[in-house]
């Protein structure tokens, strides 16, 4: 057998009728099984005190003065504060029409006076239980969208994760080569020129050496900050381990924007004017892509790397003092 969710004693019911009898006789069946009732004696009454504190159920009284049942319910269902209240309409009229009104009102049910004190508990149990399960429904449905939305979330961490390097929230190796390949098949596929960068922090060794391991992380962090303020937000920038970067630029006219070197040697410079932490230096190294030549990603980034080491000894020679 089917049983109420909610005790009797937790459930508030108003009554609406305009003749003090029918409160008293409808209130009185309703006590009876322990139901909390509220009563009003005419509509505005009514939408008062269900604005103050809406009601788990109403019994709706239609043929009332001032303003009828069929237009509080309407009131009712144009406010989403109440729309959801079910409402049984009390009338002693029984004519077919009047209930479907009521019905289409968006009415629960109907019941007939004179009241009959079995039907009108069955009537008002079965629509608790309805508006309860509704409602458990309801409650369930947003558990579930909920776990739905926190795993969803932590597969895309894990996914982050899986190509984000977790000491500077760059990419990855993994992530670099998959998305660096991607944009190599559309550059490719598009005739639009690329670059392949790499870069190299200079003395990172001597930092770690001298002013510790923790030290050293954060210079990695810096530079990979300064990396990522050179760069277009389209640009791939990596890191792949250790001090070393790797960076995939694409869709660039080689005009005077390509001066790689230098706009991240002036960030470099801006950055070690302000900073108060280990002095820092990066070799690059760039590489131009071949359109008509299919070359590896592999390939190019070790050109790049090539390239990188010129500039690393080249600055050795110009600068042979430390890099901090």
């Amino acid at each position: 057998m089917t049983t109420l969710f909610k005790l009797a004693a937790q459930t508030n019911i108003l009554i609406v009728d305009d003749t003090p009898d029918n409160l008293r006789l409808l209130a009185k069946i309703l006590e009876s099984q322990g139901y909390i009732v509220r009563k009003a004696l005419n509509g505005r009454m009514a939408l008062q005190g269900i604005h103050r504190d809406p009601p788990s159920l109403i019994l709706l009284d239609i043929n009332m003065p001032e303003m009828n049942g069929y237009e509080v319910c309407q009131k009712l269902k144009a406010s989403e504060a109440s729309a959801q209240i079910p409402v049984i309409f009390i009338s002693a009229i029984e004519r077919v029409e009047n209930k479907v009104r009521a019905f289409e009102l968006g009415g629960v049910d109907y019941i007939t006076k004179p009241f009959q004190d079995q039907e009108v508990l069955m009537r008002v149990k079965n629509q608790l239980l309805i508006q309860q399960q509704r409602q458990q429904l309801l409650e369930q449905n947003q558990r579930l969208e909920h776990e739905i939305q926190e795993r969803l979330r932590a597969e895309a961490e894990v996914r982050q994760l899986s190509v984000t390097d977790e000491l500077t929230g760059l990419y990855n190796r993994r992530g670099f080569f998959l998305l660096a390949n991607q944009q190599l098949r559309i550059a490719r596929r598009t005739q639009t020129s690329y670059f392949i960068l790499f870069a190299d922090l200079d003395g990172l060794k001597k930092i770690n050496d001298t002013l510790g391991h923790e030290m050293g992380d954060r210079v990695i962090v810096d530079a990979a900050q300064i990396l990522k303020q050179t760069f277009r937000e389209a640009d791939i920038v990596a890191r792949l381990g250790g001090d070393e970067f790797a960076l995939f630029i694409p869709n660039f006219s080689g005009d005077s924007s390509t001066n790689f070197h230098g706009r991240l040697q002036e960030n470099i410079d801006r950055f070690n004017q302000q900073s108060e932490r280990a002095y820092i230096s990066i070799s690059l190294g760039v590489e131009f892509g071949d359109l008509n030549n299919e070359v590896l990603l592999e390939q190019l980034l070790a050109k790049a790397d090539k390239l990188m080491y010129e500039h690393k000894r080249t600055k050795r020679c110009l600068n042979p003092q430390p890099f901090f």
